[in-house]
């Protein structure tokens, strides 16, 4: 795999906010002199230890866990990942992240410090949308991650299944645990309302983390192009024991994948899983679909 170049590292610890990493993860802040305080997300805090340094862009643990370090670091603790994979997760948020532009000097220096410092992170998905609508902007969102993550187009390589025609087509996408960035915060109405709205649906688990976290995400679409059925693979094999690799939302299976090009087809053929159906459309056999398995 491709070394990630020095200047890229430097300039994600420099131009991406911890502030708002950790505003995003719901942590209250407070102002103590040119420092940020509040409760440690990765030991039971009672009194706040974690130090941030905005000028510094550093974050420090003064209590049980001590750990700290730059944002890179930040994210490989929160998300449990390794550092490549937390460079991924930071260079996908960018420039939704990016750190706040520098404050003009002069006259106009009073006005700018009045100014948020917290702006919202740019919405993946509307507020008050109904279940398909809000399912399938998480399936976008997906899509577009997916386009961004090397890890993910290596796994569709490693399957055969490098064909960009089929990605757009079928609007394949990639779980990797930046959807609750792209959330209001959820000690906020709105960010609560649609994280639970997320859950009952189930692109959120009941502990607030994605369902399909780790996976290739295969969204099956009705006539008029609702997700009806999302369908994930873990791209990553080397799994803890018990981890299914295969995954759908609860309930039972709704809609028939590919179910466009079969309606002009006499013939179709029918594929235990969409892995195989796709690997069937990239040769060219277009009249293809999947049983979702052999259960």
């Amino acid at each position: 795999m491709a070394r990630i170049p020095e200047e890229e590292i430097e300039r994600l610890k420099s131009q991406i906010s911890l502030e708002r990493l950790a505003l995003a993860k719901g942590i209250k802040l407070k102002k103590h002199g040119e420092n940020l305080l509040g409760l440690c997300p990765f030991h039971d805090d009672r009194e706040p230890s974690l130090v941030i340094t905005p000028s510094k862009n550093l974050w420090h643990c003064l209590g049980a866990c001590q750990m700290g370090g730059t944002v890179i670091d930040w994210v490989m603790r929160a998300e449990g990942v390794r550092f490549r994979h937390a460079v991924e997760l930071l260079r996908a948020d960018l420039p939704s992240l990016e750190a706040f532009p520098e404050k003009p000097r002069g006259r106009q220096k009073e006005k700018v410090a009045k100014q948020s410092t917290t702006p919202k992170l740019p919405a993946v998905i509307e507020e008050s949308a109904a279940d398909d609508v809000l399912l399938r902007q998480v399936a976008d969102y997906y899509h577009e991650t997916l386009k961004q993550s090397p890890e993910a187009i290596g796994y569709l390589q490693k399957r055969g299944l490098n064909n960009s025609e089929m990605i757009e087509r079928f609007r394949l996408g990639y779980a990797n645990r930046t959807l609750a960035y792209r959330l209001p915060q959820k000690n906020r109405k709105t960010g609560a309302e649609q994280r639970g709205q997320l859950q009952r649906i189930g692109v959120l688990r009941e502990s607030g983390h994605e369902h399909m976290n780790g996976s290739l995400v295969v969204p099956v679409f009705d006539a008029e192009h609702r997700v009806t059925e999302v369908y994930g693979r873990k791209i990553n094999d080397n799994l803890r024991e018990g981890t299914p690799k295969h995954l759908y939302l609860p309930g039972p299976h709704c809609g028939v994948w590919n179910e466009e090009a079969l309606a002009s087809s006499k013939e179709i053929i029918l594929c235990e899983s969409l892995i195989d159906a796709l690997t069937f459309w990239c040769a060219g056999f277009r009249h293809v679909t999947a049983a979702y398995g052999v259960e």
